[in-house]
């Protein structure tokens, strides 16, 4: 795998696994709409504890509980989507294991009643009376069935994009890591320079004792009585 310059708007699209939504969506991008759109809930619903009478005083310690949990997780989201550190992302993964689990109980529940129409659980839980008939009843049970299952299959898309960006970010980290440590161990491009400079070596000055210029000048008349001697041919 290529290692990719790190950097916020800097997507590494050589990984199908990093796509969603039949490999057309990036994770990373993924994760931006689901905190517009949880941020865009969060907010309503803190407006309507604060400026909706009763809607605050009517709410249980358990739905505070969540709505918090649910507000530190989306602010935890916006910071790991800015600086990609993966460890940001658990409260959110766990929020959504919690909220997966739940509504996927209630389609457990659903279900039964779809078999079984006429359980005192369908009377419970859906409020069907007894002159109700059998149609009326499906009717009203497949409805409510469909809505929890579309439900579970956002919030399941949502889990999956959280554990997808869990490890796109691990795996950018771990890109960095490898790029740094490679920057590290890079030899340097020029060599350094030795604090002790040699000094050039003194040009050889002295005369040799063995040599004089009567040597020389013996050597010259020497070569002029040769040069004399030769006899050249003779001009007619």
């Amino acid at each position: 795998m290529a290692i990719t310059r790190s950097g916020l708007f800097t997507l590494e699209t050589s990984n199908p696994r990093f796509f969603t939504c039949c490999a057309r969506l990036h994770v990373k991008v993924a994760l931006a709409l689901i905190i517009v759109f949880l941020g865009f809930i969060e907010l309503t619903e803190w407006y309507l504890y604060i400026f909706v009478d009763r809607a605050g005083e009517s709410t249980d310690a358990g739905q505070a509980i969540l709505s918090m949990w649910q507000l530190v997780s989306i602010i935890c989201m916006i910071i790991a989507f800015f600086t990609e550190k993966e460890d940001l992302l658990i409260p959110f993964i766990l929020f959504m294991i919690f909220v997966v689990t739940s509504i996927a109980f209630w389609v457990m529940q659903i279900l039964v009643i779809v078999i079984f129409p006429y359980s005192e659980r369908a009377t419970y839980l859906l409020g069907f009376k007894d002159d109700t008939d059998f149609i009326l009843r499906e009717k009203i049970a497949l409805t409510v069935l469909s809505v929890f299952a579309t439900i579970t299959t956002i919030t399941g898309w949502f889990l999956h994009v959280g554990l997808s960006c869990y490890v796109y970010f691990q795996s950018r980290n771990r890109e960095v890591k490898v790029m740094n440590s490679a920057r590290e161990a890079r030899p340097p491009m020029v060599a350094p320079m030795s604090s002790e400079q040699q000094a050039p070596k003194p040009a050889d000055n002295f005369p040799n004792p063995n040599f004089s210029i009567s040597d020389d000048e013996d050597v010259d008349e020497d070569e002029d009585k040769v040069f004399e001697q030769k006899v050249g041919p003779s001009m007619v």
